[in-house]
């Protein structure tokens, strides 16, 4: 079952860093999360220009991790859970927020990122009596420099990763690993070593900047029973924390920073021109342009449900940066998704669930969800008969009642007529009986 979706863009702007007030920077950005307005002063004077852009949420220094959490993943969560795929990913510029958003501090509760609150809420559903079975399983995927990396396995155990495309046409990456997991604390316990072996660098804008996009996934797979039997589903959530847009003059990079930089700064510029070709039309999308792109085809134009993050810094240093990410965004906002159920399959109870095809299982729930409609209409011309049936007994009724009303009117009557009858004939006896009345003669 295929739905439109559109492609949610929020923006979050992070507060002046300390490093920034201690040199008095000038704040350009100003954002609104009453109007979703972020409004973006470039040059200082009268020549300054004002951009305002506004978008379907934004968050600023006042907004909390489990406000983002609730207003951007919760609800793809529950389409998780329906057995959708949904995508989350954060873009901007290095500095700005994005792996503090996706993963914070996890082991700070209320720092804690929309990855390990997501997992929070995932188990937490899944402790409904309603699942009578139920799997979770990660994998962790890095691209480094156009190289992709298993962050799940070591280096010398990991097998060689391979972008293609499955039976479906579904782009899968190859030879990842995934890991089944039970509870949240087994996800921070893998998000720990994940990070321990994430690409990281030092550069004038971030001291521990990403040098590499990284692709976190869960599936989730329940069994819910219903009253005719029970529903398989198997959703998929993808968290995607993007290496961030630089510039080489702004974060001093050299050599081989300079060298990340460029392809990260590529595959984010074939990223914006997905989003061009999408929002134009264009016959041609240049997916596999970048393993990035590729991997994000689903999430850009394909059938998964995608909320977009993009993080801004409000110091004049980034005026350029700030405002080729609020293109971005704008581009991305308003983009259209045919989101599909990856998995869903139904059986009565006795019956083996089965392994299935995702095209057996679609058709599998559109058959179900045509029977339940004729069902849902049987039951409704069953209660329009049952209340005919009762509307014709109530007339009967009121019939029987004004029948024996008056039959009992009758009765009376009658009883009345016997006795006017019965004391008309004791006169006429008794007139009978006496002798007729003779005056005498003298």
């Amino acid at each position: 079952m295929a739905e439109s979706s559109g492609v949610q863009v929020v923006v979050r702007v992070r507060p002046l860093n300390s490093k920034e007030k201690q040199g008095n920077t000038v704040p350009i950005v100003s954002s609104s999360s009453q109007r979703n307005e972020v409004t973006l002063i470039r040059g200082l004077g009268p020549k300054s220009t004002k951009h305002t852009f506004t978008f379907d949420k934004v968050f600023n220094e006042f907004t909390s991790q489990q406000e983002v959490f609730e207003q951007t993943l919760a609800p793809l969560v529950t389409d998780v859970f329906k057995g959708f795929e949904s995508t989350v990913f954060a873009y901007g510029q290095t500095g700005t927020g994005k792996t503090y958003t996706m993963e914070g501090e996890i082991d700070i509760p209320n720092e804690a990122g929309v990855i390990p609150r997501s997992c929070e809420a995932i188990f937490q559903r899944l402790t409904d009596s309603r699942y009578s079975e139920s799997s979770v399983r990660v994998s962790y995927l890095e691209i480094y420099n156009e190289e992709l990396c298993d962050l799940l396995v070591d280096t010398a155990k990991a097998a060689a990763l391979k972008i293609c495309e499955d039976v479906s046409g579904k782009v899968v990456c190859y030879g990842l690993s995934e890991f089944p997991v039970t509870s949240t604390t087994e996800v921070l316990e893998i998000l720990r070593h994940a990070q321990a072996r994430r690409r990281v660098g030092e550069t004038k804008m971030n001291k521990f900047s990403s040098r590499s996009h990284c692709l976190f996934s869960l599936s989730v797979t329940s069994k819910e029973v219903v009253d005719s039997g029970r529903i398989e589903r198997r959703g998929k959530l993808h968290l995607v924390d993007l290496a961030g847009s630089e510039c080489a003059k702004t974060t001093g990079a050299e050599a081989g920073r300079l060298r990340e930089s460029q392809n990260i700064n590529k595959s984010l510029l074939t990223l914006g021109r997905v989003i061009t070709s999408l929002r134009d039309k264009t016959a041609r999308i240049p997916y596999r342009d970048s393993k990035l792109t590729r991997l994000l085809q689903e999430a850009l134009g394909g059938h998964s449900k995608t909320c977009v993050i993009a993080t801004l810094s409000p110091s004049i240093m980034c005026a350029d940066e700030t405002l080729s990410t609020l293109k971005y965004a704008e581009a991305a906002h308003g983009l259209e998704n045919k989101a599909a159920q990856a998995f869903v399959r139904m059986s009565a109870f006795g019956e083996p669930m089965g392994d299935g095809t995702e095209i057996g299982d679609a058709r599998t729930f559109s058959e179900m969800e045509q029977r339940m409609h004729y069902m849902e209409i049987q039951c409704e011309e069953a209660q329009a008969a049952l209340g005919r049936k009762h509307e014709e007994v109530a007339t009967m009724l009121e019939r029987a009642e004004l029948a024996e009303s008056k039959i009992d009117g009758l009765a009376t009557s009658l009883n009345l007529a016997e006795t006017q009858l019965r004391e008309q004939r004791e006169a006429n006896d008794i007139m009978v009986v006496m002798p007729a009345f003779k005056p005498s003669t003298v």
